[in-house]
């Protein structure tokens, strides 16, 4: 009997608007009022992704930055695990070396030690994934994803790692080369105490390697003393693989990448289609 649902969020509980999915909230309070516990499972910090719910009126625990910290319903913080300082700074010069841009995911907020490179590349990338768009509509949407996020811009990463007050919890890099995003992978899970992953085909995730979705979602559970067995995982991506694996009831999204549709139980239709609400439905049918 499921207990819990953990759904991701980009590409799944949101839409390709990014907004969340109305249907697929409405699902959830369905199944919160049979007794279900809900869970967001995501790769953004814990503002970012709750001033998208919040809009919706889902408020939620959260398992933020693929696992590397877990809130309840308050915000409270329950655990991190940070990379330590070592790890980060082989991970940054990786990353530099490779011509990559980063962004250090911290407990202070996101920081980046070059924002007009990071500008530069992610206009690129939004010019690639929408040819649609006007010149100005990517301008817009680039100039807003800094400034939605708060993005802090701190010059010399040594700043950040010689700082004992500032937790790194996440990276993320960024490339429109996919042979540059494998060497990168590649290297850094040589380290072997880092865990790699993707939101999107253009970048790549660093996480402490005991960070990732289904261990915190694993522990998150097992605190309200419920199994994976009784958990319903949901997401479409490769940072969805770890909570997929170990979920009880794993369903990937129609817009999933196809490693992750072979890799689920079942298959939902997509982020656009109402892909929450109908593998909700679908398995309140047969949840007793």
């Amino acid at each position: 009997m499921i207990k819990v649902i953990a759904s991701d969020m980009d590409g799944t509980l949101l839409n390709s608007k990014i907004q969340v999915d109305e249907e697929g909230v409405k699902a959830i309070e369905q199944a919160r009022a049979k007794g279900i516990h809900f869970v967001l499972c995501t790769g953004r910090m814990y503002d970012d992704a709750t001033q998208l719910i919040n809009h919706a009126n889902l408020y939620a625990p959260a398992i933020c930055m693929n696992g590397a910290e877990i809130r309840d319903e308050h915000g409270k913080i329950l655990k991190q695990i940070p990379i330590d300082t070592p790890s980060a700074r082989y991970t940054y010069k990786v990353l530099e070396d490779l011509g990559m841009y980063c962004e250090f995911f911290t407990d202070i907020g996101p920081i980046s030690p070059n924002k007009d490179k990071g500008i530069a590349l992610m206009k690129d990338i939004q010019r690639k994934a929408h040819p649609n768009f006007t010149a100005e509509e990517v301008e817009q949407y680039v100039i807003e994803r800094f400034e939605s996020k708060d993005v802090h811009v701190i010059d010399d990463p040594e700043r950040i790692f010689n700082n004992d007050e500032i937790t790194i919890l996440k990276f993320i890099a960024f490339s429109s080369d996919q042979a540059v995003l494998k060497k990168a992978k590649d290297t850094l899970e040589s380290e072997g105490n880092l865990a790699i992953s993707s939101s999107f085909s253009d970048n790549i995730e660093i996480t402490h390697i005991d960070a990732q979705k289904g261990l915190s979602l694993q522990y998150y559970v097992e605190c309200m003393g419920i199994t994976m067995d009784e958990t319903f995982a949901i997401g479409d991506n490769f940072n969805d693989v770890s909570m997929l694996k170990m979920a009880g009831y794993s369903v990937a999204m129609g817009n999933a990448e196809a490693p992750i549709k072979k890799l689920a139980k079942y298959q939902t239709d997509s982020n656009d289609e109402h892909g929450v609400a109908t593998a909700i439905h679908k398995m309140l049918e047969t949840n007793n």
